[in-house]
């Protein structure tokens, strides 16, 4: 039987910074070869496979600091020797060697070894931290996908000691973690059994890379809140970049295509879709998110405006946004007795699912009408994956901003913060808007 240590990243010559995780190997008779991550890293510039340790001359590094280092490379090395026997696999390396970095980790009084899980911060964190509904929802969601996860390696790939710990979770472990967020829709009919019981909606559906990166940016704000509390020093994301998310032009109704919506005959199509697009309507007109529209009440018409505070943002700037409503939202208004006592029903999945209906009924006779054959074909290419609630939101900011060009008078009719990035995103500055200001140098 032969342990060895190793790193598996390189560097440039000149690079400082860059650090590598050190790697356990166990190889013995039979086949066994099996690896596991340990806590500590080191610049691969200064990494001697020979020594398993550090170069003899790394100027760069104080002894005590070498020392030690090396001391921790061969104390785990002799562990993991006297501990060894036949039959053990990858989750007993990692799980000797994160004892060795955490002794009282398997304690059963003080730290109990639950509160290293993974998923356990993320509920910790949940419960403690003031959070806006929305994030919480969120945070909530990333936990059962860890669950998920974690269940996933247990029962399908019959990994049993299978968790992602917060002292012991590597960059691979993110990257596998992301792979499996990729691929689990392919999962729902390979393995039936095991999402038997899950709602179809939450797995079946291809994940996009924006989707991804928000769930990865949610955990490494719990492993930082860990690190602030000394649970931890451990942060994997040292070292893995998580991919910016990715924004095109936001895709909204123009006016034009908005009234087309609005007098559309959709008698032809049941009795509950006039209503859904009802709904749809009063939100181009007030600009509210989905969350917040569910919530309107009588009470929060004031003096010809609709006032509220925006859920998704109100522990950061818990300002209230007025929007006048004007002569079409009044008369949705006037009639939301017939679909206010049934917002908590359909201002949901489906409300999204029978707006994309609408839209693709009405599509085969109001194309017609759009103002380039260009913008036509992108509505009938990509109408299913961009007609959403969220939609509507754009449909009153962009026409807006399209109108009066003044952002601090928009961000206060649609509750966001001055210079704030997310709304950035709403404004496409198109060639009209180009002209009219070249235009000025006449």
């Amino acid at each position: 039987m032969k342990v060895t240590a190793f790193i598996r990243k390189t560097s440039a010559k000149n690079n400082v910074t860059d650090l590598a995780r050190v790697y356990f190997r166990v190889r013995d008779i039979g086949g066994v070869d099996i690896k596991a991550a340990s806590e500590l890293s080191i610049n691969p510039n200064h990494w001697c496979p020979e020594r398993q340790g550090y170069k003899p001359r790394v100027a760069l590094v104080s002894e005590e600091k070498k020392n030690a280092f090396d001391r921790d490379i061969q104390q785990i090395t002799h562990l993991i020797t006297r501990e060894y026997s036949r039959g053990v696999d990858g989750n007993w390396l990692k799980g000797l060697i994160e004892e060795y970095h955490h002794p009282n980790i398997n304690a059963r009084g003080g730290n109990k070894a639950e509160e290293y899980l993974l998923s356990y911060q993320i509920q910790k964190y949940v419960d403690e931290t003031s959070l806006a509904f929305e994030s919480r929802k969120h945070h909530l969601d990333n936990l059962n996908k860890v669950l998920r996860y974690e269940r996933f390696r247990h029962e399908v790939m019959h990994q049993r000691g299978f968790h992602l710990c917060i002292d012991s979770i590597t960059a691979e472990d993110i990257r596998d973690f992301k792979f499996w967020l990729q691929e689990e829709h392919k999962y729902v009919d390979m393995y039936p059994v095991f999402y038997r019981n899950e709602v179809r909606r939450n797995v079946e559906q291809v994940r996009s890379e924006n989707s991804m990166s928000g769930s990865l940016y949610r955990i490494r704000t719990v492993i930082k809140w860990c690190i602030k509390r000394g649970l931890t020093r451990n942060n994997p994301f040292d070292q893995y970049q998580i991919a910016q998310p990715m924004y095109g032009d936001p895709f909204y109704l123009t006016l034009e295509e908005r009234d087309k919506v609005y007098y559309a005959d959709l008698s032809g199509m049941g009795a509950s879709y006039p209503v859904y697009r009802d709904i749809f309507m009063f939100q181009c007109l007030i600009g509210c998110r989905v969350s917040d529209l569910n919530r309107l009440t009588q009470a929060n018409i004031v003096d010809g405006c609709v006032e509220y505070i925006p859920q998704k943002t109100k522990l950061e700037h818990a300002g209230t946004v007025r929007v006048p409503l004007n002569q079409k939202a009044w008369i949705y208004w006037k009639g939301t007795r017939t679909w206010k006592k049934r917002c908590s029903e359909i201002l949901a999945f489906r409300l999204q699912q029978e707006i994309k209906e609408i839209l693709n009924t009405w599509e085969s006779t109001a194309w017609s009408g759009c103002s380039t054959r260009r913008r036509a074909r992108m509505w009938q290419d990509h109408c299913n994956e961009v007609a959403t609630t969220h939609t509507a939101r754009k449909t009153f900011i962009g026409n807006l901003y399209k109108q009066v060009k003044d952002p601090n008078l928009i961000a206060s009719m649609s509750g966001h913060s001055e210079g704030s990035r997310a709304f950035a995103r709403y404004r496409k500055i198109d060639d009209e808007m180009k002209k009219e200001l070249v235009n000025l140098l006449d």
